[in-house]
Formats: C-alpha cells, structure tokens, sequence
C-alpha cells in the first residue's frame, strides 16, 4: 500500500519543507487547512481539506491514511487523535517544542503557563496514543528558523535590526542558543516514520551550531549585509519598548522575559536522535536579503 497521511500545519515553517518531500517521495498527502482559497498546489496526490481545528463542530475529512504528521498547536491534539485513529492512523508524528523546559523556571506567569500546558498536552498525546493503539514519536525543537513561511524568531530580529538599524541587548547577552533549521525538523519526520527505533520515545532536537544570543543576532546583521551594532539597554526601557511594540499585531507575542533570556542557556544535546535516525541538523546560516533587495 502506498504511504498516505494527513499533514496538520502544512503552511507552517515544518509544514512548508516537509509536504514537498512527502510529495517527492510519492506520498498521498490529506492537507488539513482552516482556509484553501490561496494555498499551494502540490499535485494530484496532494489534496487541501477544508477544517477549523479549533471549531468543535468541524469535521475531519473521512479520507483513510496511515500516518499523521502534526506541527500545529500539539494542545489540540489528544482530543483529534480518536478521529484520526477511526481514519486508519496508527502513526503519529507531533511537534511540541524545549519551552516546555526553558520556560518552566520562568519569573513570567505567562511563560510558566506555557511550560505546563505544553507537559499537559504532551502527556495526553502519549497516553492517548497508547489508548488507541498508535505509534507515537513527540519532537521538541529549539528555536525554529528558515527566512520564510512565517519564520518569527529571525524576522522579529531582522525586523527590529531593519527598522533601528541597531538590536537592543540586555546584560551581556551570552545566553547560549541552538537555532534549528525547518529544513532539518522536515527531514526528521520522514526519516523518522518508520524507523521503529524513534516509536514511542521524545526528542529534543536543536540545531547544529551552539553560539551565544549575542552571536547569533551577529549572524543575523551578516545575513542582512549589516554591519553588527548593539545598544545596551537597561530593563526598564526594555520594558516600555515591549509595552509599545505590543499593541502591534505583529509584535503581540514579544514580552519582557526575552530580555532576561538572553542570559540563559537554552541548548540541548541530540544525541539519541543522531544515533536512532541519522539526525544531522545544519549550521545557523539564515538566509535574508540585505536592504534595498
């Protein structure tokens, strides 16, 4: 039988490299999406399905596949997973992310509500999972990036650095990062699916460079064809600049406690996933156009 899934998230950063290579692999692919009018055509063997996930009253598609691939909010998960199962998965495999660790100890109620809820929903993936019978694989990046498809963590950086011409830091800025491209999280999930190694285990999986916050907004300002500049700033000024970003849309996530993370070490080692299917993630090399392009 020839491999057939469902994709939830398939305009997301993952979502955007993995369904063309579900696609070259000669997958039948089921593209779960709230709104089709605009999205990509991947052939005949890639079909866009019409669903509010987050509208109880939506209705999953009754096509049948065998594996799911999840990089939506793994929250809404548990309660999806016995109408995929009833589809014929028996495969599951979800993207939660290392916040669940590095926001647990946070002095942000919002950051430590993140880290509980993400421990929550991970927990009812996996005893769900086990309930119906599927086989589950839990992966937790560390900073996703790619310079497209909604790529918020660099953007956000390039953005500020486009605007000022300068990034604001705070302290010394030596928190340690391990940026991951989406390129790499993608090729995870399909070397992954049927390697029985990786079934029922979680991952934590960072990119291939450890650098400091500092460093890696360095490379940012390169990829820019920038000049690095920085502007020590003290907590409180950091502060009101969040206070006003915010009432942007764009900016709505940003709070005051990525100013203090910049202090903090958020890497994490991978080799068990390196040992059970090959992982090799790349470099932090973003891919930005200088001004003006």
């Amino acid at each position: 039988m020839k491999n057939s899934c469902y994709v939830i998230g398939a305009s997301s950063q993952i979502g955007s490299w993995l369904v063309p290579e579900l696609v070259k692999d000669d997958w039948k692919i089921h593209l779960i999406s709230r709104g089709i009018r605009e999205k990509l055509d991947y052939g005949v063997n890639a079909v866009w399905h019409k669903v509010d996930l987050m509208d109880p009253a939506s209705k999953l598609p009754p096509d049948q596949a065998n594996v799911l691939f999840y990089t939506y909010v793994i929250q809404l998960l548990p309660s999806l997973l016995e109408g995929f199962r009833q589809r014929g998965v028996t495969r599951v495999i979800a993207f939660s992310s290392t916040s669940r660790f590095t926001k647990v100890s946070s002095d942000d109620l919002g950051d430590m509500d993140t880290a509980k809820t993400l421990e929550a929903a991970e927990l009812a993936v996996i005893e769900t999972c086990e309930r119906l019978g599927m086989q589950w694989t839990i992966f937790r990046p560390t900073m996703i990036y790619a310079g497209k498809h909604g790529d918020r963590n660099v953007l956000d950086i390039a953005r500020i650095i486009s605007r000022f011409g300068f990034f604001p830091i705070f302290g010394n800025a030596r928190g340690l990062r391990q940026p991951v491209h989406a390129a790499d999280l993608a090729t995870a999930s399909m070397l992954s699916c049927e390697n029985a190694a990786t079934f029922n285990k979680s991952y934590n999986l960072g990119g291939g460079e450890v650098l400091s916050y500092k460093a890696m907004v360095e490379r940012i300002f390169s990829a820019m064809g920038r000049k690095p500049r920085f502007v020590k700033t003290p907590i409180w000024l950091f502060e009101l600049a969040v206070f006003f970003a915010t009432k942007h849309p764009r900016f709505s996530h940003i709070t005051t406690s990525m100013a203090k993370r910049m202090q903090y070490d958020m890497t994490f080692p991978f080799d068990d996933a390196a040992r059970d299917f090959g992982y090799q993630p790349r470099k932090f090399s973003p891919q930005l156009s200088p001004p003006g392009r």
